[in-house]
């Protein structure tokens, strides 16, 4: 995911269908069970798990629906299908969604994954201190950079850095920018995992991350048409998740859902491992706890979006926040 706006594109879909059975005591009766498709531009991310455990464990059975992953991308493509009825769900980063409702896009978003965004601020080993990154050149991603950019120089204002005193430059896909680190084309890289990992144990030094400025990165996003008119079913689908969630934080499952991450991804599981626990254990305020997102993370996403004009500059987070849904779900599953 990347700092994108709603835009115009062309759409991969790729289905993944997951059978559902319904159980005893669920809100849909079986011979009904709804489907319930939701977009996202892929289900390989750490933070993706209380998904991937809510459909391994059956959770979304238990709550009498069938659901099934649409693959989209990028973003931009996945908040237009949900904004035009193609998808009633999907999982986009949040700043996408929020400007595409301030121009009028039907959308809105239910839930949180990532409170913040969960990119390394990566250097050269030389580089020990903010500081030394006068002069120097960071890479970041390519595509509509606008609330990345805007993440980076407050991080770096914050620690004494004014703009002009540092160069950011659009260093394409995370292997791109990697790749142009570890040969010394740029001093510095917004990494994520497992780059950000590699990159550690090659000896690189990681300063920070745009995750010390509070803004929800990833969330839960619905056609507020659709999610008006089909409430049941949307706090079913959270209910669902956040048991998988529950599931998933549990310190008795750790190895059990590290082996399943690692073998859906194919990777190293002391990577899947260091991940999991820097999420769930280290920097747990990096995830939206139970799906829901932080005042403090929506009303950054909405401050940023708002500073470079993506949005009204009076706005509110709750213009583009509609938690009732994902607290409904928590209050029908008990705390």
């Amino acid at each position: 995911m990347a700092g994108r706006r709603v835009c115009t594109g062309g759409v991969a879909l790729c289905l993944v269908a997951v059978v559902i059975c319904a159980l005893p005591g669920t809100v849909f009766p079986q011979a009904a069970r709804p489907m319930v498709r939701f977009g996202t531009v892929g289900l390989d991310g750490t933070y993706y798990l209380p998904i991937i455990m809510a459909l391994q464990k059956g959770y979304f059975e238990q709550q009498g629906i069938q659901t099934e992953a649409v693959q989209i991308g990028p973003d931009d493509n996945l908040v237009r299908a949900v904004a035009g009825g193609a998808l009633p769900m999907g999982i986009p980063e949040v700043s996408i969604a929020v400007n595409g409702n301030a121009h009028g896009a039907p959308v809105t978003v239910i839930a949180g994954l990532l409170d913040r965004y969960p990119y390394d601020l990566t250097v050269k080993p030389a580089i020990k201190s903010y500081a030394d990154l006068r002069g120097k050149t960071l890479a970041h991603w390519t595509v509509a950079p606008e609330v990345s950019t805007t993440l980076i120089r407050r991080l770096l204002e914050s620690h004494g850095l004014k703009e002009g005193e540092y160069n950011i430059i659009a260093g394409g896909n995370m292997p791109t920018r990697y790749a142009a680190l570890n040969r010394g084309a740029v001093d510095g890289a917004i990494l994520t995992v497992p780059y950000n990992l590699v990159a550690r144990k090659d000896g690189f030094t990681v300063l920070g991350g745009l995750y010390d400025i509070p803004a929800v990165f990833a969330g839960v996003i619905a056609n507020s048409n659709w999610a008006a008119k089909n409430r049941m079913l949307a706090v079913a689908w959270l209910k669902a998740v956040i048991l998988g969630f529950r599931y998933v934080t549990d310190p008795s499952h750790r190895d059990e859902v590290v082996k399943v991450m690692a073998d859906r991804t194919k990777i190293d599981p002391a990577i899947v491992g260091t991940t999991y626990d820097q999420l769930y254990r280290e920097q747990s305020y990096l995830v939206s706890w139970q799906l829901l997102p932080s005042q403090r993370s929506m009303q950054g996403v909405v401050d940023i979006l708002a500073s470079i004009g993506q949005i009204p500059k009076d706005a509110v987070t709750s213009r583009y926040f509609q938690l009732t849904y994902v607290t409904q779900a928590l209050q029908e599953l008990g705390r």
